[in-house]
Order: C-alpha cells, then structure tokens, then sequence
C-alpha cells in the first residue's frame, strides 16, 4: 500500500486551522472595540495576535491559514471595500475636498522624501506615507501587499500611525477648545470638522475627536474623501515603488504590475455610488440598499479585516522590528505633525466660505 501525500498548503484542510485562529481573534477584537471605539477592531486584531505570536510559538500547522488570511484573503477583502464606499462623496464635502486631497498628495510624497533621506526601505517609507495621508492602519493593510512590504515594516508602520492617531485624537479638541486654535477656526465648528477630517489618521479616531464637540458625522465625511482614495493610492503606491526599485536593477526592464484588487476596489465604489444615488428606486423593486451597506460598512467588513490582520499580526516578530530601529517612529511622529499643521492652515484659509454649524 502506498503511504499517503502530505497535504499542500494551498489546499482547503491545510488551510482551516490557520483560518479558525484568525476567526477567534477577530471575535475578541471585534468585542474588545465594542467595548473602546477609537481603537479599531482591526487594531486589536493587530496588538492581540502579534502577543500571542511573541509569547506563544505557534504549531507549524497554523502557517498555511494564517498566510492566507494575510495575503490572499486580505486582497479580496480590500476590493470588495469598494462597494461601500462611493464616489458620490466628491460631491458631498464641498470646499472639504480641498483639504483632503492637499494632505493626502504632500503626506504621501513628502513622506517618501523624508524616509528615504533617512534610511528607510521605500516599503517602509511608503507604508508610513500611505498610512499618514490615508487611513492609518486600513491603507497600510491594502498597500502592504501591493509593495510585497515585510510583516515587520508593516507592523512598524501600523504602530507609528497608531500612537500618533490616538495623541492626535485627543488634542485637537483640546486645542480647539483651549487654545487659540478656536479663534483661528472662528469658533466654527464646521471648519473643525474639516480639519478632523483632513488631519487625523483612523476613521475611529476621526469619529472620536469630532464626537467629542459633537461633530463626528461631519468629520466623518471629510475623511470619507481620504477613505476613498486607499484604490486609486494602492496604484500610485504601486507605480512609483515599483519603478524605483526597478531602476535600482541595472539592466531589467522597468515594469510595473497594478494590483488588480485596487482596481476592483475603484470598479466596486462606482456601483455603490450607483446604488446610492438610486437607493429609492432600487428599494421600490424590494431592495433595500441604505441599510445593507450600512451592515456592510459598519460590521461585515470590520470583523473581516480584522480577521486578516489577525493573520498579519501572526507573523511579526519583535526581534525583527527591533532591527529597524527608531527612524520609522521620528518619521512617524514629524509627519503627523505636518500632516497636522497644514491641515490646521488650510482649514483656517477655507474658514471664511465654510457656514457655522445650526
């Protein structure tokens, strides 16, 4: 009698109880931040399974989900982001959008200047950039791969734009509220959404700082302009690593690959902004649209990406970001105050056309 082969690890057995792990940390996660919101489901994730990973070695048979989960199955999650994020809320934010863009483009390429002369890998540099102008810990989990960045880089990078998110998430209210700040603003507490909006990393730090004075919704849709952007990012993000590290190979051709999922990402959030635009319609042939996307958005999608973090977080190891040193963190720190202080002065400068808050 023959013996059996061994399982490969791209099959489905292989693949379950890496799966299952990542599962169990997702429900831990996802009840953590029920119970501390400015933190991300996705973030606990994170914090939750690179312990484990650093206290605890894991059995070998856990790898094959666990890379799954962190590759694959987080590139499949990343573009079917997309249908529920529309491209209507160009039209929404108004003068907004300004500010938004402003960070997002001199974040992204200043960032890249900044850690290059510094030392950084591009990958590193990239992932803090992306992580600055986007949204913190969601961008770097949907450029990550693009870049083939290390688990180590991205960890680094998440740990950046997570410490300097929260420190901001607590001072712009207090320096509206207590500074001249407020004065600059003109006491305007739209102008205050804009520049929540446009400055802060994470989503769940945004709806933290602009709740606190009672404006999260319109912060909100400030940085939606900022969470759209992760698409056509990934591409950019893609193209000019891409290219850097191809002209750093004498004699290869350069050639750059777009990630499809950033693509399908782009794709997907035109049909939900069909969906939205024609939300009455659709709901009078007996679908419901507003209330599916908002289960998506608001549960679905959360407890998925922090299953897939779960996976990466599986796979940092201290030793390894120990060796990267603390450049990445004095990058981190000086472009969240950059990023901070334009968003401050464009907002100011927009202030005369934004109306009070009724």
């Amino acid at each position: 009698m023959s013996k059996a082969k061994p399982v490969a690890e791209s099959e489905p057995a292989a693949l379950w109880p890496g799966i299952m792990l990542c599962v169990g940390m997702a429900v831990i996660s996802f009840v953590t931040w029920f119970a501390y919101k400015p933190i991300s489901s996705l973030m606990w994730a994170f914090i939750y399974s690179i312990a484990i990973a650093n206290l605890v070695k894991l059995p070998n048979r856990f790898a094959p989900g666990v890379n799954f989960c962190a590759r694959e199955f987080l590139r499949g999650v990343i573009a079917a982001l997309g249908i529920v994020t529309s491209a209507l809320i160009w039209l929404q934010v108004g003068v907004g959008v300004v500010n938004a863009l402003a960070i997002i483009f001199f974040s992204y390429f200043f960032g890249l200047w900044l850690g290059r002369r510094l030392g950084l890998s591009d990958a590193l540099a990239t992932l803090i950039g992306v992580g600055t102008c986007i949204c913190g810990a969601s961008a770097i989990a949907a450029t990550g791969p693009a870049i083939r960045a290390k688990e180590e880089e991205m960890g680094l990078a998440l740990a950046c734009i997570t410490l300097f998110g929260l420190l901001a998430m607590f001072a712009y209210p207090f320096l509206y509220a207590s500074t001249v700040v407020g004065e600059w603003l003109r006491h305007n507490l739209n102008v205050y959404s804009i520049w929540c909006g446009s400055g802060i990393h994470e989503v769940a730090q945004v709806a933290a700082a602009g709740g606190t004075l009672g404006v999260a919704g319109p912060a909100l849709l400030v940085k939606a302009v900022r969470v759209f952007m992760i698409g056509p990012m990934i591409l950019l993000a893609t193209y000019t690593h891409g290219r850097r590290t191809d002209v750093a190979k004498v004699g290869e051709a350069t050639k750059v690959t777009l990630p499809a999922y950033g693509v399908a990402f782009i794709a997907l959030s035109f049909c939900c902004s069909f969906l939205d635009a024609y939300a009455p319609q659709i709901a009078a042939l007996g679908f419901d649209w507003p209330p599916v996307k908002a289960t998506l958005s608001g549960v679905v999608f959360k407890f998925l990406l922090a299953l897939c973090f779960a996976g990466v977080g599986f796979k940092v190891r201290f030793r390894e970001v120990a060796k990267l040193g603390a450049k990445p963190f004095a990058v981190g720190a000086f472009m969240s105050i950059l990023a901070g202080s334009l968003a401050l002065i464009l907002a100011v400068a927009v202030a005369p056309f934004v109306h009070p808050l009724i």
